[in-house]
């Protein structure tokens, strides 16, 4: 997430946007920072001297403060962890890493104020994360050089085969009577997430853990061996199980929260959660057994406790009023946070619209994600390029909260957007773009957080697809193994294969992903992402943004609907899903290629089939409204697990609460079913129910079951099209130049999925 921070783009500059605010300080104030840990009840079953008590998780992102609550702060939270150390006998405090970013004020002042923090807060030892390096491996290498106490990762080694400058692979520490051994573990997919050298090693999870736990026990002495973690939570239970000697595992990558912790194997699995909501720890004895453990939740005022906090003497809340803050940390809090504070907290523009920040993005088009990627478009202005279209990756949007419409700060969008990541410009075919997207999305069942598309988008539309069968599938989508998409288009007209388009994402996106690493680049403009799109929200000064249907989900897509005009309305029928069991009534809407949309008059099913209504002259203003309009119908249903063999409920995606079908229509035969409805409404027909010939109609076969039947798809020309994607809304306009008011074309009826956006 790293890139060359000192490339500026020496073309076209536009006198709105002050290349300067990369940074909005221009100098950084070093001083010392407090320690972050949850504080906690008394340990329930109370500690002598052959227990250590493990408080474990840090995972701060760079952070003085949560997102969504100023009050939810380091100096609280390492309040609470102080009264948990106090009242063990024997105790350490150690981190899980990704502490030095990704934030707004990791983005600047490149982690120096986490380091005086960790360093006041006399941490025991902190494991690596990947967001140690995102400023780039000698930035990392500065701030373990600084710290007071060891960086541990036993799984990177350079290429000589040695720790990673700055770190150790593992150390041991003596706690009461015992000696303790601890190691890091970091993610395997090192390179391709961090600013890693790509000389340098990574090595595989169990394979480096059995070397630290054999190291430790028999050439260190260590009688208790602990893994300070930074893998995937799922990644524990295959250490469990294989790694022999391993008494413990805390923290994560994934920002987990158990209720309790679970032992597999004889090892202890200790997951609290990051940053300031919980502090978690554990009370061990000298064979490495659990004795005791527990969480506290620190809430602030407007959080409900979660229902199951009554269900373990171990779990408490801490109402933050209640909660004394560090002194020594709200002093580094006034150096490095409050003058940031000064210059962004004041409102930069105002939104119509909530505006969703959190993990959201990476499994659901969001009104956030079509915002910024829009805002994203318009560095084309600075090499005088048409930008055609931007992807962003989901992860790159951090704020893990949720900013109501109204007046929105400076700092919202830079907590939002806080990597170093400078937005860039290549030149894609159509079939490169198309496989960029296949390789983005993450399929069931590979993906511990569920099927996504792990994007946001600007100037494209498409469907997605990823389930390990197909569920009715077929060639009309293009596909790689679990993943597929359907029915893509560019500003809302088909992708053509051997186009080319001029794509806008970040440069860490564009570096690391095989597809648009082989791209031209024909714009390097040395503009971090959060102070770009900053500095245009504030040109536009209003906004509204909603989902567009960028991007459709599809769990079952159920071919060709037949078409019927009965009365006021036209019914699209097609098959019930396969893998459903109750359909979602109100979900139900027609979308065409530009994305605009009408909801649904009516739902019905008989347990085999599905009728959507739609009224008829609604329907005939969407369809007429472009040609080729490239008709779907979309709807929620809940899923029949016994139908879905994965050994789990699904679906299990943020942002989803139901699967989602499809059923194309016929644009011709909506057309001529509209206008049968038409002339059925002209006042010159009222009386044709009397004449002869009608009669001779009523007879016809085709009309046996008293309606006027489906019409005859193969009467109407072939539609090079494919049947059916999302339609792309309108890009940004600009009203009245710098001032002006920024406002996105509304769908017709509600968005789906998701009430955020």
């Amino acid at each position: 997430m790293a890139t060359d921070q000192s490339s500026e783009y020496e073309g076209t500059h536009d006198s709105n946007v002050d290349q300067s605010r990369r940074r909005f300080l221009g100098t950084t104030a070093g001083v010392s920072l407090a320690a972050l840990a949850p504080a906690s009840a008394s340990i329930a079953a109370e500690a002598d001297e052959d227990t250590i008590t493990i408080v474990h998780d840090t995972h701060f992102h760079g952070r003085f403060r949560d997102a969504g609550a100023d009050d939810l702060n380091i100096a609280r939270y390492y309040t609470v962890v102080q009264d948990i150390l106090e009242d063990a006998d024997n105790s350490m405090f150690l981190g899980n890493g990704d502490d030095i970013a990704p934030s707004l004020l990791g983005l600047e002042y490149e982690g120096e104020h986490m380091i005086e923090a960790l360093n006041y807060m006399d941490l025991d030892a902190v494991g690596v994360g990947n967001h140690e390096y995102d400023f780039g491996a000698d930035v990392a290498e500065e701030r373990f050089e600084e710290s007071e106490f060891p960086w541990l990762v036993a799984n990177l080694l350079t290429d000589e085969d040695e720790p990673v400058p700055g770190t150790e692979r593992w150390t041991t520490f003596e706690v009461g009577e015992h000696t303790v051994g601890v190691f890091g573990l970091v993610v395997e997919g090192f390179h391709r997430i961090t600013d890693y050298p790509e000389e340098w090693q990574v090595l595989e999870y169990v394979e480096s853990s059995q070397e630290a736990v054999d190291t430790l026990r028999e050439e260190d002495g260590a009688d208790i061996v602990v893994c300070a973690s930074h893998v995937s939570s799922g990644v524990h239970f295959t250490l469990a199980e294989e790694v022999d000697g391993l008494d413990a595992i805390v923290g994560s990558h994934s920002g987990v929260v158990f209720d309790e912790p679970q032992i597999e194997h004889g090892t202890i699995i200790s997951e609290f959660g990051d940053e300031f909501a919980h502090v978690g720890a554990i009370t061990i004895d000298g064979e490495g057994e659990l004795v005791d453990w527990q969480r506290v939740d620190l809430m602030p005022e407007f959080w409900d406790p979660a229902d199951e906090v009554d269900e373990y003497d171990e779990i408490t809340t801490r109402a933050l009023d209640d909660i004394e803050e560090d002194e020594g940390l709200m002093e580094l809090y006034e150096e490095w946070q409050v003058p940031l504070d000064d210059e962004l907290e004041q409102p930069f523009f105002t939104s119509e619209t909530d505006l969703n920040g959190s993990y959201d993005n990476y499994a659901v088009e969001t009104g956030f994600g079509n915002l910024m990627t829009d805002a994203m478009a318009e560095v084309g202005r600075m090499g005088d390029i048409d930008v055609d279209a931007v992807v962003q990756n989901g992860g790159g949007i951090r704020a893990e909260t949720t900013y109501e419409a109204g007046e929105i700060s400076g700092s919202a969008v830079m907590e939002t957007l806080p990597f170093p990541n400078e937005i860039e410009v290549v030149e894609v075919t159509g079939e490169q773009l198309i496989d960029f997207l296949i390789g983005e999305q993450r399929p069931h069942p590979s993906d511990q957080f569920g099927t996504q598309p792990a994007l946001q988008v600007s100037g494209i539309s498409y469907e997605w697809w990823g389930h390990e069968d197909d569920h009715g599938i077929d060639d009309e989508w293009y596909r790689d193994g679990d993943s597929a998409i359907a029915n893509v288009f560019i500003d809302g007209e088909p992708i053509e294969y051997d186009e080319t388009y001029n794509l806008a994402s970040n440069d860490y996106v564009i570096g690391r992903d095989p597809v648009l690493s082989e791209a031209e680049v024909l714009l390097e403009s040395g503009q971090f992402q959060g102070p770009w799109v900053l500095s245009i929200l504030e040109e536009w000064g209003e906004v509204a943004p909603e989902r567009e249907h960028r991007m459709i989900r599809v769990d079952e897509d159920l071919g060709s609907a037949e078409v019927y005009d009965n009365d006021d309305t036209v019914d699209l029928e097609f098959a019930y899903p396969a893998g459903g069991e109750a359909l979602l009534a109100d979900t139900f809407r027609a979308v065409i290629r530009t994305g605009d949309a009408l909801e649904a008059h009516d739902v019905s099913d008989d347990g085999d089939t599905v009728t959507v209504s739609f009224d008829a002259a609604d329907l005939e203003a969407l369809a007429s409204s472009v040609d080729d309009p490239v008709l779907r119908v979309f709807g929620e249903y809940e899923a029949d697990n016994d139908a879905w063999d994965y050994g789990f409920d699904i679906p299990t995606s943020d942002g989803y609460d139901n699967l989602k079908l499809k059923a194309s229509a016929d644009d011709g035969a909506v057309l001529e079913a509209v206008s049968d409805e038409d002339e059925d409404d002209d006042p010159a027909d009222e009386d044709e129910d009397d004449d002869p010939a009608d009669e001779d109609e009523d007879d016809d076969p085709a009309d046996e079951d008293g309606d006027d039947g489906p019409i005859d798809e193969d009467d109407e020309p072939d539609d090079d099209v494919d049947d059916g994607s999302p339609g792309f809304g309108p890009f940004a306009a600009l009203a009245g130049g710098a001032g002006g008011a920024y406002l996105y074309s509304h769908v017709r009826g509600d968005e789906e999925d998701e009430p955020d956006v």
